[in-house]
């Protein structure tokens, strides 16, 4: 039996920014306590499918930017 490969697409703060139109916006996301992102190093990523999960997650609310400790 063959595993089925599955791709993840991982985003970083530039692809964030171009989906949201906002660069300022993102680099908040990416800081905001409960956003889920993924540090490598000194490189900060989220996957498009839990970007996709917090959206909904959070449609209709107002998002607080509290610091990520």
């Amino acid at each position: 039996m063959e595993a089925t490969a599955h791709k993840v697409r991982m985003l970083s703060a530039r692809d964030l920014a171009d989906i949201l139109g906002s660069r300022s916006m993102a680099y908040r996301l990416f800081n905001t306590q409960g956003f889920p992102v993924i540090r490598l190093g000194k490189r900060v990523l989220v996957r498009e499918d839990s970007l996709d999960t917090w959206l909904r997650e959070n449609e209709g609310q107002r998002v607080a930017f509290t610091p990520a400790r």
